[in-house]
């Protein structure tokens, strides 16, 4: 069963790894589109996660690269009205855009991947297996600093 059928047959499925994910600062951009949470999951292993240099809002950037075994990157699969969609995919700034990802249960779902451009400067991150775990990270490294 793909993502896309587990939201209902009038909804389109989008698949968020960063600031959008729940309680992160775009989330309310979802939120506003009446979107609704579907599952939690994670890409299978030949993706790998980004934090992306200049970015407001910090943000992540996902590239696959096949052959590359990681952890897999968590991530929500999240529903939208097509307008809501559409709206959604119009708001989203380069070197963001959405794709086709592939989940370690082997379906597809639509959503954000990086152009390779965006990767200039950016930290590589795939070993926390997801944005949120990364910014717990971050967040501890500087309490304890």
């Amino acid at each position: 069963m793909t993502a896309e059928a587990a939201s209902p047959p009038d909804r389109i499925s989008v698949a968020v790894v960063g600031a959008h994910l729940s309680g992160m600062p775009l989330n309310r951009e979802l939120a506003a589109l009446d979107a609704a949470l579907v599952r939690a999951a994670k890409t299978a292993p030949d993706y790998r996660l980004f934090a992306l240099a200049g970015t407001v809002p910090p943000k992540p950037g996902l590239v696959r690269e096949p052959g590359f075994a990681g952890p897999g990157i968590a991530l929500e699969v999240w529903s939208l009205d097509p307008a809501g969609f559409g709206r959604f995919v119009a708001g989203i700034p380069k070197p963001l855009g959405i794709g086709k990802l592939t989940l370690d249960d082997g379906s597809e779902v639509s959503g954000f991947i990086c152009e390779p451009a965006g990767l200039n400067g950016a930290r590589e991150i795939t070993e926390f297996g997801g944005w949120r775990a990364y910014v717990a990270a971050k967040a501890a490294e500087a309490a304890s600093a």
